[in-house]
């Protein structure tokens, strides 16, 4: 609306029903002095942006107020640098971010890109400290050209967020909170910045799939992420209460662990009795992996429990259950 009282209780809403970090953007220094007005010590907002027009008042706000500051050299890296230096040189300002700009287009997707690569590589190969601060990308750029209908946007500003997520960008600002949009940005981030060396695992221990008493089954798996979200759905798709003991195996899958010999009894073993879980089932029954099969014998050796090879694979759980979790059943094995 560029009306400084409009934009003083927008911000003053945001404070009111969020403690998440403030972003105050606008190139008009009013505007920004407005929000920045709301605003106690403590948030330390970002102003967004200074460019060649207005870093004289914006880097005063920033000095002001003590807020970091975005340099926009709205898609020129001359004018950036340049303003940065200014900034950091002649006006002590410290907490800086560089935004290289955005496309509007496919067009300007190479330049984009060659922009954020070329800021990166004289900072981390020519040691350029104008150049190494903190990189913003704003595919949020998208929604200020009507030409594009609402799905166009959001899809655009998509893909900009996944370039930019990939080529350098700290920080990137959206507009959109579609899920089909934000979903495979997150798992786009998260996958880039997973040490392929080290595979991705989740926290051992035993877990509760839906609402198990102490007749509940108890399934036995790895750590490794993806087999741990594979067979705790395929437990609770099937409708039964149970309980999950997930054994750390290094992020190894079953087959993997075993042969390493990561998926053993005395995991296994070390595991109840740190949740004293013999105190939470009435049975002493375990179902191991099909694929761990070779290890049944010394884990009712040192565990003193009975072991049930299960299926092969999860999906076949409901099956396995249906049939052998009876009553007449669980007696049987108990008493062999």
């Amino acid at each position: 609306s560029n009306n400084p009282k409009q934009y003083m209780k927008t911000v003053q809403i945001v404070v009111e029903n969020s403690s998440l970090p403030i972003i105050l953007c606008s190139y008009n220094p009013e505007i920004i002095e407005a929000g920045l007005s709301i605003l106690t010590q403590e948030y330390k907002p970002l102003i967004y942006a200074a460019t060649k027009d207005n870093w004289r008042e914006m880097a005063e706000l920033a000095k002001n107020f003590n807020a970091a500051l975005a340099v926009s050299g709205q898609g020129n890296i001359d004018t950036l640098v340049s303003i940065v230096k200014t900034l950091t040189e002649d006006l002590g300002i410290v907490d800086v971010a560089l935004d290289p700009g955005c496309p509007k287009d496919v067009s300007g997707l190479f330049h984009m890109i060659k922009a954020f690569t070329q800021l990166r590589y004289k900072a981390i190969n020519e040691g350029y400290k104008y150049s190494s601060y903190p990189l913003i990308g704003t595919p949020i750029s998208v929604w200020s050209y009507p030409e594009q209908d609402l799905t166009q946007k959001v899809w655009w500003e998509t893909i900009i967020a996944a370039i930019l997520i990939t080529r350098y960008a700290d920080l990137i600002i959206m507009h959109s909170t579609e899920g089909w949009s934000l979903l495979p940005l997150v798992i786009w981030r998260f996958q880039l910045y997973t040490d392929p060396r080290k595979p991705v695992a989740v926290e051992p221990g035993i877990r509760a799939i839906g609402n198990p008493d102490e007749n509940s089954p108890v399934f036995v798996t790895s750590n490794y992420a993806l087999t741990y979200s594979i067979v705790s759905n395929d437990i609770q798709k099937s409708g039964i209460n149970a309980w999950l003991i997930v054994i750390d195996t290094e992020g190894l899958a079953v087959d993997v662990s075993v042969a390493a010999k990561k998926f053993v009894g005395e995991k296994i073993v070390e595991l109840i009795k740190k949740n004293n879980f013999e105190e939470k089932v009435k049975h002493k029954i375990l179902i191991i992996p099909g694929k761990a099969s070779r290890i049944s014998g010394d884990l009712e050796e040192i565990s003193g429990w009975k072991v049930l090879v299960g299926p092969m694979d999860s999906s076949e759980i409901a099956a396995f259950i249906k049939k052998m979790w009876t009553p007449e059943k669980i007696r049987e094995i108990m008493e062999s």
